[in-house]
């Protein structure tokens, strides 16, 4: 029967949860309690039992396929990814060094669609955009997508599953290294031991040395990948591993754990289209160097002599951000390359000079639009948001007139793409919008966004009432005046809180105190009182 793609979601006392797969056996158990989300093409989420009869006997007719599934294991913190994939048809291991990917993770979705695993894991702490971007993927094809209990990725538990593997944990047996016996007697003497080097000698031939096994993993290890420097891939390790184990317990009753995977090798994963460069790889070139701040007391970095610093005279932050990820991972693609040098070599035409500083002019007055956009989707933007937004659509209307006076551009493939993406139209309705909507005087002297008269009804009346609350509340403590008696206040003030409503003060008189406390006037109750200013309500 087809596979179908599901999400678990998972909370605590599950570290030996499985999916469908694992609970094949029939085995109550290998069940975990609780409710798991599945997820059913476009049926949507629903929510099982773990007993229900989704896991009858009908997916017990695959145990072999299921074994030759390919897995990734993937997590992103903070923007960095790490991952493990299992090709289980070549029985090789790859690794995924932490690398920082972008905001649209571009990295990800090149690395799904080169993998094109069956079964994807992740954890509950990856970010939530790394998560809906895997969903995103997923979604529709015939593959299984499993979130894991955060747990079960955790990087000493990855180095220990590395370490644990037979291709690091078997040790060859060195007996020249030690000193040989000086007894030379009978054949069956010489069997026997007769001093401690013959008794560690003939220990190890037997079990092997527990520590000596260790070390000889941990510096085996370090050829294939930087345990130290990439948390998030030693993490996916372990939680892949674990996966493996558990699908093949499902299926062998002779499963003895993570020693008995049969791993060939261990490698880094190489991308098709971009080049993979480890963290040593990049301080022993210097592509990158981080100085520390002048000052001691800051924690503060900034970037040192390299080949970044050098080749970084870009104007946004965007710009400086995408040249990051072409240093992290330069492309391979032959095309790419080829479109960038007729880019380059446009621009630094004799003829082109001029339009190319202004060009750089009108980058300068690029803002980060992707942050200033999520700051208006969630209601956070100030008013230097909405101007920027504005600014944006001058100076991209302006890069759009200055890529059009470029000589001899027409065949520049990165030209044709600027010029198709910046639509003047739209950025000019937008612009002469924003300055109808928005009040830029009022907005300057109130510092907050005011929007014009005459836009919305509504908004003006409440702006009206607004701007005459001070006759109101003047009003109210007239009304107010007429029902305290003339000994009990002889004065009162009226303020308005939004939150609160209508807060009425007056002088506090020390024959109100008492035993019991402050009594004020009937139908009155006191709410607190300050040095200057006691209030009751």
């Amino acid at each position: 029967m087809p596979k179908r793609k599901q999400i678990r979601a998972e909370g605590r006392g599950t570290s030996d949860d499985t999916d469908d797969s694992s609970n094949e056996s029939g085995s109550p158990s290998d069940r975990p309690d609780g409710k798991r989300v599945r997820w059913q093409g476009k049926g949507g989420l629903t929510l099982q039992d773990e007993y229900s009869e989704a896991s009858s006997d009908e997916e017990v007719s695959e145990p072999s396929e299921k074994t030759q599934q390919t897995c990734l294991a993937a997590l992103c913190s903070h923007g960095s990814l790490g991952c493990a994939y299992y090709d289980p048809n070549t029985r090789v291991l790859s690794l995924l060094e932490d690398t920082q990917d972008t905001l649209h993770f571009d990295l990800t979705q090149m690395l799904l669609e080169q993998v094109n695993a069956d079964v994807v894991l992740t954890s509950t702490r990856s970010d939530d955009e790394f998560i809906d971007a895997l969903n995103g993927h997923m979604e529709g094809k015939d593959s299984l997508f499993q979130i894991r209990p955060c747990k079960d990725f955790a990087a000493s538990k990855g180095k220990s599953r590395l370490l644990s593997l037979s291709r690091f944990a078997t040790l060859a047996s060195d007996d020249h290294v030690l000193p040989p016996s000086s007894d030379t007697g009978s054949d069956s003497s010489r069997d026997r031991p007769h001093n401690a080097y013959d008794f560690m000698r003939s220990r190890r031939e037997v079990t092997g040395d527990p520590t000596a096994k260790r070390w000889n993993a941990s510096v085996r290890l370090s050829n294939f990948a930087s345990v130290d420097s990439a948390p998030l891939c030693m993490a996916s390790v372990g939680a892949l591993l674990d996966h493996i184990v558990r699908e093949r317990a499902s299926t062998d009753f002779d499963d003895d754990g993570v020693g008995s995977l049969d791993i060939c090798d261990i490698e880094i994963l190489s991308l098709d289209q971009v080049m993979q460069i480890n963290a040593d790889a990049l301080l022993s070139l210097q592509v990158f160097e981080n100085e520390s701040h002048a000052s001691v007391h800051s924690d503060k970095t900034k970037e040192g002599l390299s080949l970044f610093g050098i080749l970084n005279n870009t104007k946004t932050t965007l710009g400086r951000t995408l040249l990051r990820t072409w240093l992290l991972r330069p492309s391979l693609s032959l095309q790419v390359i080829r479109d960038r040098l007729d880019a380059v070599g446009c621009f630094v035409r004799p003829e082109n000079l001029s339009s190319a500083s202004l060009l750089r002019t009108h980058l300068k007055g690029l803002k980060n639009i992707p942050r200033i956009m999520g700051l208006m989707r969630t209601g956070k933007s100030k008013l230097v948001d909405w101007q920027g937004l504005v600014k944006f659509t001058y100076h991209a209307t302006m890069l759009r007139d200055s890529l059009s006076e470029l000589h001899e551009a027409s065949g520049i493939d990165v030209v044709k793409k600027l010029i198709r993406a910046l639509d003047t139209a739209t950025f000019k309705e937008l612009g002469s919008r924003i300055n109808e909507i928005i009040d830029w005087e009022e907005s300057s002297t109130n510092e907050r966004v005011c929007v014009r008269p005459h836009i919305d009804e509504d908004l003006d009346n409440r702006k009206h009432v607004y701007h005459g609350i001070d006759s109101i509340l003047s009003t109210v403590a007239e009304q107010i005046a007429d029902t305290v008696p003339p000994d009990f206040a002889a004065s009162l003030n009226v303020v308005y809180f939004p939150q609160l409503g209508y807060l009425i003060c007056v002088p506090m008189l020390e024959e109100w105190r008492s035993e019991a406390g402050i009594q004020p006037i009937e139908g009155w109750s006191f709410q607190f009182s300050s040095e200057y200013i006691p209030v009751s309500s």
